[in-house]
């Protein structure tokens, strides 16, 4: 059995850690872990922070979901691998996923893309395809985005 010391210090640990950021139950576990806390500690820690509701993994899927679709827009392919190594379900991921679209963030990665290249049409093209398949879009969201900014590009 944990001692309150032990518990106490586990706590200020994952309330310190939540202070920098949001993290999920696994991603915030694993951090206590490496910081050598007991099991119990970080288990009784784990469910005090969901009852005072500094856990919730939607939450925090929405969190990254968000600030990468600012940061660096990157297609389901990408986003599902990087939320899954942060420890959330594919339940989570899946649902967290079907609130973007897809075609929209391809658009904002290729627009800003495509104001650093230069070169003729259709190596512009090419590099923009590889680019967007490099962020995790899908072939036909890739095909779909390549040929409406391409075109509007032309067009100014």
């Amino acid at each position: 059995m944990p001692d309150d010391r032990s518990r106490k210090a586990a706590l200020d640990q994952a309330v310190w850690l939540l202070s920098g950021r949001a993290h999920g139950k696994a991603e915030l576990e694993s951090k206590l872990k490496k910081k050598g806390f007991d099991p119990e500690s970080i288990a009784s820690v784990m469910e005090r922070l969901e009852q005072l509701r500094l856990l919730d993994d939607r939450a925090f899927a929405g969190s990254c979901m968000a600030s990468q679709a600012r940061r660096r827009p990157e297609g389901a392919f990408k986003t599902r691998a990087r939320l899954r190594q942060k420890g959330l379900s594919d339940e989570i991921i899946d649902e967290t996923i079907a609130g973007y679209d897809q075609a929209e963030l391809c658009r904002n990665a290729a627009e800003r893309k495509l104001r650093t290249l230069s070169g003729p049409p259709e190596t512009v093209k090419k590099k923009l395809h590889a680019f967007l398949k490099n962020r995790g879009f899908d072939w036909e969201t890739v095909r779909d985005t390549v040929e409406l900014v391409t075109a509007s590009d032309r067009s100014a």
